[in-house]
Order: C-alpha cells, then sequence, then structure tokens
C-alpha cells in the first residue's frame, strides 16, 4: 500500500493492479482500498517433501498460466515483486518475456522467492545494506529501506493523544503483535497490571487483536480497581496505526519487517519478542538489527513473561534518558523516504522500458 500510494503521488494517472493471494491479507486491504487485486493459487514452498509439495506444484503450474494471461490482459509498463509466492509467478514470467521487472525484499534475511528472482530481474531493491551477500547475482542493487504509509509519518502527537483519549503527562507504552495479535506478549503484559497498578506516570495501549481481544477484556476488567493509577486503554483493532505511533513512547511488538520500518520511520525505541516460527528465523535477524545498533531491546519468545515485561518498562520509567538515547539511535536507522524512493525507481524501470520499445 505504502508503495501504490507513491507511485499515484509521483503520477496521478498511474494505473495499479494488485496480484497476491486469495487467503492473504491482501484480500481485504487491496479492495478497500480502491485497487484490482489479481490472484494466483499458488501457495508458500513447503520446506519438506509432502503431499503438500504437489499441491505447491500444482498451483505454482496454474499461477504461471494465469501469470502469462494476466501480462497479456493488462501489459504493464513494469512489474513490482514485494517477496513471498504469491507475487513470484507473475515477476518470473514476466522477467522472462522482457517487461522491466524489479524486487524489493523487506527482511534481513531474503525470502526464497526473492533469493530465486535476484538473478533474473533488472533491479533489486535492499531494507538492510549488509545483506547485498544474499543477493549476489542481481544485475543492479539499491539500499532503500522498507516503504511506510505517509499516514503513519505524518500523525501528530497531540492529535492522537485527543483521538485515542489519552493522558499527555504520562510515558505511553503500545503493545501489540500484529493484525491476528500475539498471546505470549498479550499474556506477559495484562500478567504484569498488577505490578503498574500504582504507576501514575504510565499508561498502555493494549491491542491484543480480534481473535484475543475479549479474554484480554475479561482479565483485564477482573483486575481493575475503582483507584488504580494507571490508565490501560484496550483497543481490539486500529484501522490505522499512525497515531497509536505518534503517542507512544516506546513500543513492544514482534520484529515483522513492516512494523520495525514504521518504528524506526517515527524514532520509537522497542522491546521486540520476535515471533519464533518465522521462515529462516528472519524476525531474530531483524530484531538484531536494531538492537545492535542501541535502538530497541529484545527478547525471545521462550524467555518473555509478565516479569520481563515490567522489568523493561520500568526501567524506562526510572531512567528516562535511555528512553530518549534509544529514540535517537531507532530515529537515526529509519528511512521514512523508502516509499518516494522506490517509486521513483519504479517509474524510472517503467520509462526505460517504453523507451526502448
Amino acid at each position: 500500500m505504502a508503495l501504490a500510494e507513491a507511485l499515484k503521488a509521483a503520477d496521478s494517472d498511474a494505473e495499479i493492479i494488485f496480484v497476491g493471494s486469495e487467503r492473504g491479507l491482501e484480500s481485504k486491504v487491496v479492495p478497500q482500498n480502491g485497487y484490482v487485486l489479481e490472484t494466483l493459487p499458488v501457495r508458500g514452498l513447503p520446506r519438506r517433501f509432502s503431499y503438500d509439495t504437489l499441491t505447491f506444484a500444482a498451483g505454482l503450474s496454474f499461477s504461471l498460466a494465469k501469470a502469462a494471461r494476466l501480462l497479456k490482459k493488462y501489459r504493464p509498463a513494469a512489474i513490482v515483486g514485494m517477496g513471498g509466492f504469491a507475487g513470484f509467478p507473475l515477476v518470473l514470467v514476466g522477467a522472462r518475456l522482457g517487461y522491466p521487472t524489479l524486487i524489493h525484499e523487506q527482511n534481513a534475511v531474503p525470502g526464497l522467492a526473492n533469493r530465486w528472482l535476484s538473478r533474473r530481474v533488472g533491479l533489486v531493491a535492499l531494507t538492510f545494506d549488509d545483506h547485498r551477500d544474499m543477493v549476489k547475482g542481481a544485475k543492479d542493487v539499491k539500499i532503500i529501506g522498507n516503504p511506510v504509509r505517509s499516514a503513519v509519518l505524518k500523525a501528530r502527537r497531540e492529535t492522537a493523544f485527543k483521538v485515542l483519549g489519552l493522558d499527555e503527562g504520562r510515558i505511553t507504552v503500545l503493545v501489540f503483535g500484529g493484525s491476528r495479535g500475539a498471546r505470549k506478549i498479550n499474556q506477559a503484559v495484562i500478567g504484569a497490571y498488577d505490578s503498574f497498578r500504582r504507576a501514575h506516570n504510565l499508561q498502555i495501549i493494549h491491542i491484543p487483536g480480534m481473535i484475543e481481544y475479549e479474554a484480554i477484556k475479561q482479565q483485564l476488567d477482573s483486575l481493575r480497581q475503582p483507584h488504580d493509577s494507571i490508565k490501560y486503554h484496550l483497543f481490539s483493532y486500529l484501522e490505522e496505526m499512525g497515531p497509536a505511533y505518534a503517542a507512544a513512547d516506546l513500543v513492544v511488538s514482534r520484529a515483522g519487517a513492516g512494523t520495525l520500518a514504521e518504528i524506526t520511520s517515527r524514532g520509537l525505541p522497542s522491546i521486540l519478542v520476535p515471533y519464533p516460527f518465522a521462515t529462516d528465523n528472519h524476525q531474530v535477524a531483524n530484531a538484531g538489527w536494531l538492537e545492535s545498533a542501541g535502538a530497541a531491546r529484545v527478547i525471545s519468545d521462550d524467555n518473555f513473561n509478565d516479569r520481563l515485561f515490567q522489568q523493561a518498562v520500568s526501567s524506562f520509567l526510572y531512567h528516562p534518558s535511555s528512553l530518549k538515547e534509544m529514540a535517537a539511535r531507532s530515529k537515526a536507522l529509519g528511512r521514512p523516504t523508502a516509499a518516494r524512493e522506490l517509486a521513483s525507481l519504479v517509474l524510472k524501470a517503467a520509462a526505460k522500458g517504453q523507451n526502448s520499445e
């Protein structure tokens, strides 16, 4: 979405077609934002040979054929792959047919689809500068960061406090685990409620996700007492995360690439709990990037609990200077212009392709 937004800002006449999975998040997000979505039946490649491997092969075969039909139908000026197998067939077929092609890798560890495509496309855009060696055969590599939507970048703190009903005089901790939530994080945060009951200078924005919201709400209701000092704001889901980031002084979350791009573009310090089952353990690598720069603290999913959450947050409450230092280091890592840079590369590739016809 961030790239589509930047392309439209650069060229209002640009026609953007999304190609993805009918099972993925894009099946809801893309139509909601007014774009056309074409779907392919391909799924992710199983890491072990099984019946799913045969299903993958069949889905890939159908997807390659459909990709060829889509290219004939739309005749795009450029094709951009954003990682994952949902877009793999289109980029592969497009590259073979001579269309201008680019891929963007958002994670610290490039996915299998992008590693395969990196030797075949015209340009590879990376988020992390120190991972060029994983796309050695690429024709051209640019380091641009990870695109972030303008709504995240432009959200203002004063407005955010009003919209979310927050107290401006408190340190604000934003806790979330993604669209589906994260049970380990949710239980650790709600489990620490009693420890923070008298914290007059703390407020928590907790977004547990739709699946766990009711259970967390019941726990919170049973814990709350009339004279509690802490302000605990529970939201099942926020359609727009910009205000939450704008209000936050500290973020507690998983370590997905999109989340880290938003955190660093806002210059926010974080406590990261990488999802332990991410492909190639890429969330651990993503989180390590921030930790090595002094912009985050990383706690493994196995170890994360209410005690460690309480200790980490308390250390910032009592030593706010360390929070400011981490914020400055986070901001130094941010690439708020990534969407514009990637859009520029796409438009240049499209123009070059049209000039060569």
